[in-house]
């Protein structure tokens, strides 16, 4: 990502967890959240998303276009718990102090990412303007099931889910994958499912959760794809941000 004097990158820290607001050089006033997948990392004044050349692309592009950018660690691999969400809150409002934006975000987000994007909305009730995501996780439950397949992957899942809600490695199931419902929101979301991953399922997570949110009358624009997938969409991205903001209010 360029780095030039014309766009200013911030970094500021929340309960020792590297955040990162990019400031473009001239603001058109909509904010953009950007969380990645698993392994996503935030350091001082870069991210594994602006030193990835194709994601970097996508970010800069965003910038160019006026919009203001922001992410956190958040842990490491956090999947949507409380204490995941809650910082995520934090990192939101002090981003809203330091800058004049409107309150409906934009969320761009990737796999596990995608999963916390949600589980923050839903507990906060976050104004979103429109999804953008990258072979999201939308069901846990779907993915953990899946797993147990792949005794090798499932045992670190479960770790991992284990130290995320802290909770013991046997309370995984009963007190965190069996809650786990299906994700939603109320605004439209753009989809890029790579059909070929292993880890989730079109079927089991964009497939359904595009015919829940039409059930309910919300669009949904779900494209299938193979890697790689960036940057070729980039120029969709930018466009479908735009048609979203013809009302500065709620757009739906």
């Amino acid at each position: 990502m360029d780095n030039s004097q014309a766009t200013i990158t911030r970094t500021f820290t929340l309960d020792k967890q590297p955040c990162l607001l990019h400031i473009p050089e001239k603001p058109n006033g909509f904010l953009v959240l950007y969380l990645g997948d698993a392994g996503h990392y935030v350091e001082e004044h870069q991210s594994f998303w602006s030193e990835h050349p194709a994601r970097a692309e996508l970010l800069q592009s965003l910038l160019n276009r006026g919009y203001t950018l922001f992410t956190c660690h958040l842990y490491g691999n956090g999947w949507g718990s409380p204490k995941t969400t809650h910082l995520l809150q934090q990192v939101f409002q002090t981003v809203k102090r330091q800058e004049i934006v409107n309150p409906f975000i934009h969320v761009v987000s990737e796999g596990m990412g995608t999963y916390t994007a949600f589980r923050w909305e839903l507990k906060y009730d976050i104004p979103i303007r429109s999804h953008i995501m990258f072979t999201p996780c939308l069901d846990l439950k779907a993915m953990y099931n899946q797993e147990q397949s792949n005794q090798l992957y499932f045992k670190k899942l479960n770790k991992e889910l284990a130290k995320a809600y802290e909770i013991e490695e046997k309370q995984t199931e009963e007190q965190v994958i069996q809650p786990a419902t299906l994700v939603s929101t109320k605004a439209p979301s753009l989809i890029f499912h790579d059909v070929q991953s292993p880890y989730y399922s079109v079927h089991e997570h964009s497939r359904r959760f595009e015919e829940n949110q039409e059930q309910q009358g919300i669009p949904v624009w779900l494209k299938l794809a193979i890697q790689p997938i960036l940057p070729r969409v980039t120029p969709s991205i930018v466009h479908f941000l735009m048609q979203q903001e013809t009302r500065l209010d709620s757009p739906i």
